[in-house]
Formats: structure tokens, sequence, C-alpha cells
């Protein structure tokens, strides 16, 4: 994805042309060397998504998108952060900003950098360093790993992660070297000795409970920061087109809904997945309502992998392969409009969906096991930062910017993404609630029932085949309860192979790929087994040869509880390894 990319002191690099500077993502739109530090940033055009200013003490680069401070509009950004540097309040300076971003700061006058991202970290932004010592820092793991004195230690730990659970967890990259910077963080580094502080400038314990708000309050206040949160998104887009990624869910629905009423140019609609499949039958039936364009691009069989191993170094091994669905669609929606709505994360923070499994636990550690097995502890990299009234914070962070939001980095080379169920004021106000007000997305459906309902009151929704109303709202989420709890006793039991394949019958095209048939393939199972198994493969090496040739004897045989997620991990790095291997030769 377009970013950051910097080194400090000894790590600059005086050829501009290197691949850590070339192989990134984008058009560069800054560039610049002074002070023991050099930094490049890239953007998907010149005018998306980034803003330069500096003056005699400062030099400031935002990537991303700033959509409010304090709660209101403002004038001169620049202006309130040279406020905020000259007054030592960069903390509660960064606390008022609301979007995605990530902001660097060169300040002349005492010869330091700082780096600041956004409060949930939606924005990446890699570290490499040796305990406090920084050397380097990119929003692509690539600018980093594709320096000339980089040297490659593959953290044995998170590769297990990668492979266990299907993404990894906490601030972990497959390098021992390189972390993800923490959300909500300011990062402040010395250019004279290079040493770097961190602080944490906000945390979900801020969030406090509204306990005195009645039900019908908050429906009309939840629409009030939605509609708020999508005129703020669609004020900063520079285009006179919008696409959106419309499936059979609620989430891009009410997107478009909104949309329609805000924005004045053209919206146009993509859809993929199987041939027939739900999401594809309703999302036509939804285009066709709103009187917008819809284009589906059929996943198959044969076509699913296409461009997939490049997908693999786009996202730097950072997104299993079995999840780049959107990719068969970037290129046409790029020729519309380098601005995309996206539903990212709207079942979580609106429809309170990570609330129903999780609901009889007790404490962080016990929630996130469930979820991450033995890996557990990795998620909670800073217990303070994700305590408070409501779980979700750990799973908005672990599942939401390290695996979900990895895909929307994939489609960042030529797609600047909205975010608007992220919003912070939206946010606060969702889980300032008392939690029962969103579980099993009460709150969210009669907010869409009531502000939208010729979207949704006839519409059928993807997971029932039936539109949501009010009346058994309750009993179908009771339903998906007692489902969670089936899948948790069958979990690992002796009839899990025997549930799962008979799922797979059952719903083929209730869903919109079946990765699981097509990974069984001859063709594919061959592809498989020579990627994996070459005698030059990186993963024998590090797991055992052994170890590869159970796990793919399992899988193929059905007999045993191995996941399609496992054969995408091991997949996807191998894949990086080997073109990792190819790039480092150029260095």
């Amino acid at each position: 994805m377009p970013g950051f990319v910097g080194f400090i002191n000894e790590m600059q690099i005086n050829n501009w042309t290197a691949d850590c500077f070339t192989q990134l993502a984008g058009q560069k739109v800054s560039q610049w060397q002074e002070l023991g530090c050099q930094v490049q940033m890239n953007a998907q055009k010149t005018s998306i998504a980034h803003h330069n200013y500096s003056n005699d003490f400062f030099c400031v680069d935002i990537w991303g998108d700033v959509l409010s401070f304090d709660s209101s509009g403002f004038d001169d950004l620049f202006r309130i952060i040279e406020h905020a540097l000259l007054s030592d309040e960069v903390a509660s300076f960064a606390k008022k900003l609301n979007g995605y971003f990530v902001i660097s700061v060169l300040d002349k006058r005492n010869n330091t950098l700082t780096l600041i991202n956004d409060r949930y970290g939606m924005k990446p932004l890699y570290i490499w360093s040796k305990d406090s010592l920084l050397y380097g820092f990119a929003s692509e793991l690539k600018g980093i790993i594709l320096h000339p004195k980089h040297q490659q230690q593959v953290d044995r730990s998170a590769l297990e992660t990668f492979i266990d659970v299907g993404h990894f967890l906490g601030l972990e990259t497959l390098f021992t070297d390189v972390k993800r910077m923490p959300p909500a963080t300011v990062l402040t580094v010395s250019l004279t000795s290079g040493l770097m502080t961190k602080q944490r400038y906000w945390q979900w314990s801020e969030i406090g409970i509204d306990k005195e708000i009645d039900f019908d309050h908050a429906i009309d206040k939840a629409y009030e920061l939605f509609d708020q949160a999508i005129k703020r998104a669609l004020a900063t887009c520079e285009n006179k087109q919008l696409a959106i990624t419309l499936s059979g869910g609620l989430d891009s629905r009410v997107l478009l809904a909104a949309a329609r009423q805000h924005f004045d140019g053209e919206i146009k609609t993509y859809t993929f997945g199987e041939q027939g499949c739900a999401d594809a039958l309703i999302a036509a039936q939804v285009a066709d309502f709103a009187g917008v364009d819809n284009q589906f691009t059929p996943i198959d069989g044969q076509n699913w992998f296409d461009g997939r191993e490049e997908g693999v170094w786009l996202t730097d091994g950072l997104k299993n392969v079995l999840h780049m669905h959107a990719l068969s669609s970037v290129s046409s929606i790029a020729t519309h409009s380098n601005y995309l709505l996206n539903g990212f994360l709207g079942d979580v923070t609106a429809g309170g969906s990570y609330l129903i499994a999780n609901k009889a636990q007790t404490n962080l550690l016990d929630m996130a096991t469930i979820r991450y097995g033995k890996h557990a502890s990795k998620a909670l990299f800073d217990p303070d930062y994700f305590e408070g009234s409501s779980s979700d914070g750990v799973f908005i962070f672990n599942r939401g910017m390290r695996f979900i939001s990895v895909g929307s980095d994939l489609l960042s080379n030529h797609l600047n993404n909205f975010k608007p169920f992220m919003d912070n004021d939206f946010v606060d106000f969702l889980y300032s609630l008392p939690q029962e007000m969103r579980e099993n997305g009460r709150l969210y459906h009669h907010m869409l029932l009531k502000y939208y309902p010729d979207f949704f009151a006839e519409i059928p929704w993807q997971q029932t085949g039936k539109p949501i109303s009010l009346a058994d709202s309750e009993s179908y989420h009771a339903a998906s309860g007692l489902k969670q709890q089936l899948k948790n006793i069958i979990r690992g039991s002796v009839v899990e192979s025997v549930a799962r394949r008979l799922y797979r019958k059952l719903s083929k095209k209730h869903h919109y790929v079946a990765y699981d048939d097509w990974l069984r393939r001859p063709q594919f199972k061959e592809y498989t087994r020579q990627l994996l198994l070459a005698e030059q493969a990186m993963l024998p090496t590090l797991l055992g040869r052994d170890k590869i040739e159970l796990i793919l004897q399992q899988f193929y045989s059905g007999k045993e509880d191995l996941k399609a997620e496992t054969i995408g991990s091991l997949l996807t790095l191998e894949i990086y390894f080997k073109q990792l291997s190819l790039r480092k030769k150029t260095v």
C-alpha cells in the first residue's frame, strides 16, 4: 500500500533508486533528507490522501484522511499541528484527531522525528528497531525488508501463529526486528542518538458507559452520528465518481443508501463471488432498487487464484491467499474511481457481532483464548489499551486491523478506502451504550429499519435469506448464539470433518466462494504440493518436510480436523518467501 518509508542515521541510503524506495506502491509525492533522517511518501495519486507542509521549524507529512478535529471541522490542520508542537501538547492534540492516518513531523528545533498514528492503528506503520534504537519505518514491510542492510531473521513464533490462526496477532510480523506500530501512539526518535520513546495517547477505557440513555434515543443518536460519519468521509472525496463493494449483507447496503443521499456524483457498485450466490443476487436487487450500476465479477474454481501470487507480494505476506476476494474487481473499480466506501467492521461496531460468542466470558484473556487458543497472549500486547467495558477492542485490532483490513490494504495501490463505521464519534457513542443494546444487532437493525426502510424492510439479508425485522431479530440471533455453541462443541471432535463436508454441500451457493472445494481439485492439489515441497522451498526448512507432508496428507484425505485456512497460510508464506528471495537478489 502507499504511505511512508524512512530511515535514520547510518541506515540512510544515498541512492533514492534503491528497491526499498522504488518497489513501493503508488506515486512519489514527497521526499526529503536532512538532520540524520530521510523520508519518502507515496500516494495513489498526487491529489489523494496526503498532505505536506514545511517551514523553518517543522516538516509535516500526513498520509491518510483526517476527517475532523475535536469532533468539528477545521480550516488549517497544519496550524493546529504547529500549535501542538510549539506548546508541547502532541498527545492531547493526537487524541482529538478523527480518521485513518499516519503523521510524520520533523522538528528542526530539537532534531527529532515524531510519528503519530490514529487511535485504532488503521493505517499500518512497521518499525525496524533493536531495543529502543530505531533504524527505519515503512507503511509496507518491503520498504524495510528490501533495505540493503536488513538481515532477514524469521520469527518462528509469529510463523506458527500465522499458520494456526490465519493471520498475525498483536504487533508481530514475520521478522524478529520489525513490529507494527501500536495504535494510538506518539513515537518520537532523537535524530542525534537514534533512540525512540513511545507514548500511548488513548485507550478504550476512556469511553464511559451512559446508563441513563433510553433505547429510542439511542437509535436516533446512532443514525445522527452514522450520517455525520458518511458526510465527513465523502467531504474528502476529490472525484465525482464513488465506488462501493456491494454484498448481500447489511453494511455495504446502508453505505449505498447513505451515499445516495449525500453524494452528488456517479455511484457504481461492485460484487464478486460464485455465479448465482446469494451475495450476487441480493446485491443486484439492491443496486437495481437504488438505481445504480452493479458490476459482477465471477470467482470460480478456474480463475480464483488468478493474480493472487502477486497479491501476496503486494500485502507483504500478511494476507492469506484465501481471502483476496476483492482482488478480482480492483482494476474495474479503479477505472471508475479512486475512492471506495468500505463497510469495514460495521457488523462489529454497530451490529455487535463479536459480543455473541464472548458473552459468558469474564476477562480479555479468556475471550481471546476462545478465538486464538495458545496464541491469545500475543493479541493482548498492551492490556491497558484494550481494557474497557467491551472486549471488542481486542478483536477490532487483532481481527480487524491484522486480518480484515489487510484486504483493503491490498486494494490501496489504486483505491482510497473510507471506513465510516470506525468514525471516532460514532464508535465512542456505540461503546458508551449498555452492551445489551448492541447485542444481536438490536440497535443496528432498528436504526436501519427506521431510517432506511426502503432498503431493508423487504430486501433479504444474505445471512438469513429473509429481510431483517424487529419481530424476528431476537429469534434469529438466539439461533445464531446456539449455532456458535454447536460450533464450539463440534470443533476438535471426531465428527468435525464430517460436519464440515456436509455443510459445504448444503451451503455452496449461500457463500460467495468455495475455497475448500477448489483447493482439493487435482490441478491445484498438484500446484500446492510442488510449491510447498520443492527442493528450494523455505517452509520445509523452517517447519520440517515431514510436517508439511503430514498437513497435506491430512487435508487432502479429509479425515482430520484441518481447515482450508491452514493450506492457504502455507501457500501464502511459501509464495512470499519465494518472491522475497527473487527480489532481494536485485538489492
